[in-house]
Order: C-alpha cells, then structure tokens, then sequence
C-alpha cells in the first residue's frame, strides 16, 4: 500500500519525534518545488520501477522480492512524484533480522537468496576486525535513484536521511547499513548527504553481482548515529526552506 507523507500521515506512520519532524519538513521542502513524498510497504513497485527507469547502475537485487524472500511488513521504498504524479526519486529499505550481518556479505546472501544458478560463493570479503558485530534487527537502505533532470538538487540527502530514519522507525532497527561503491565512498559531497556513519572496505575483487572488479564498502551506524544525521538533516531543510537557499548534491 502507498501512503502520501503530508502532516496527517507523519503522525500515523512515524512514531519517534525526531523522525516525524524529518519527514514533516522533507514533505513541505518538495511541496515548495512541486513534488510529493509517498511511503510505500510494497517493494515490488520500486523493482518495477528501477527494471523501467534509464541512468541507473542497474536494480540492486537486494531489494527485488524476485531475488529475495521479503517477509510483509519487513520491506519498504519511499518515493518522490511531481505534478504528473511521475516517480522522479526513489529509495528503498529492508529490515534483515540475523546474528551476524557481516556473514551476509561473503555468502553473498546479502544480494541472493537463494543465490541464482552459475553464481558462487563464497565472496572474498575484507572486512577489518574492527567493524563491530551487527547482529538483532539490522535496517539496510539502498536503491537510491534520482531522475537526471533533478540531480544536484537535493533531493539525495532528503531522501538518504529520510529513509535512514524512517527504517529505524518502521523495523524498529538497532543498527542502520547501506552498501557503496567506491565512486560515493570515496566522494566527500556524496558521503555527507548520507550523514553520521563508519565506513569501511568490504570487497577488493571481483563482485558476482555486478560480474567485475569492483570497490565495494560497507556503511554503518548505530540507532544514535542515525538520529544526528536526522535532527542535522531536518535542521538542513529547515534553513534551506527559511532563506530559499539550494541543497546539494
């Protein structure tokens, strides 16, 4: 079910204040450029979504119930349609309930489960020691896509915070990951929109996934760490909406 995000659903939807001040103030900055949040439970539109969209680095199957068991209530995406009601933004976001998230990646079941004929494992994964064990209820978001027309406006950092603190909320997660490829990882700009966060390099080789080389670094941080990126993120769009001054990236 789709749920537009405006001042009545926020409260219905969101249940910590922090996250509902987010997203109350996420909704009123796309409302001043002609745009709508909407919050969706289903993860199957953001795959139909992201199989039909041009200028992306291909569906992450991470969050494609075609490529995954997702159980109800444990997945969501939220997106931004305009005037037209076109889908110009999306993100997306699952809740993994498992001891060690860190296993996942190796496996490979962190993309595939199961994992798909002629693909194999394990991954060589080279995760530093130091990278705390992730384990309970672990929210992972990805899938961020943005129509070229509205890059560089903004609307990566509203949705990035946003999705951080609305999975939080929703799967009452103990610990927030995304997955980057060293083109983000390795952008200052790109790195912040995300905010509060460890990152670490997690796969220096080939990457079955994508079928190549590939940097690949783990992101991850705690149910505080969030909450800064969310109170720094609404402070943001708060001053951005007080001085009609631009977001970036």
């Amino acid at each position: 079910m789709e749920f537009s995000l405006d001042p009545v659903t926020v409260d219905v939807l969101l249940g910590d204040d922090d996250v509902r001040e987010l997203a109350a103030v996420c909704a009123e900055w796309a409302g001043h450029r002609g745009l709508r949040l909407h919050l969706s439970d289903d993860l199957t539109g953001w795959a139909d979504h992201m199989r039909a969209a041009g200028a992306h680095d291909g569906l992450n199957p991470t969050f494609d119930p075609d490529c995954h068991p997702i159980a109800v209530g444990e997945g969501m995406h939220l997106l931004v349609r305009d005037e037209s009601r076109e889908v110009v933004a999306c993100t997306a976001a699952r809740l993994f309930r498992t001891r060690d998230f860190a296993a996942l990646i190796p496996s490979l079941a962190l993309w595939f489960d199961p994992l798909p004929d002629g693909m194999r494992g394990p991954l060589e994964a080279a995760l530093p020691a130091t990278v705390p064990l992730l384990s309970g209820r672990v929210g992972h978001m990805g899938g961020l896509w943005v129509d070229p027309r509205f890059r560089g406006s903004g609307l990566s950092m509203m949705l990035a915070r946003l999705t951080r603190g609305v999975t939080l909320d929703r799967f009452d997660a103990n610990w927030d990951t995304w997955i980057s490829f060293g083109k983000i990882a390795r952008n200052p700009a790109l790195r912040a929109a995300y905010g509060a966060a460890d990152t670490t390099l997690c796969v220096d080789g080939f990457f079955p996934p994508r079928n190549r080389h590939e940097q690949v670094y783990l992101n991850y941080a705690t149910r505080e760490q969030v909450l800064d990126a969310v109170r720094e993120g609404a402070a943001t769009l708060r001053d951005s909406l007080l001085h009609n001054t631009a977001l970036r990236p």
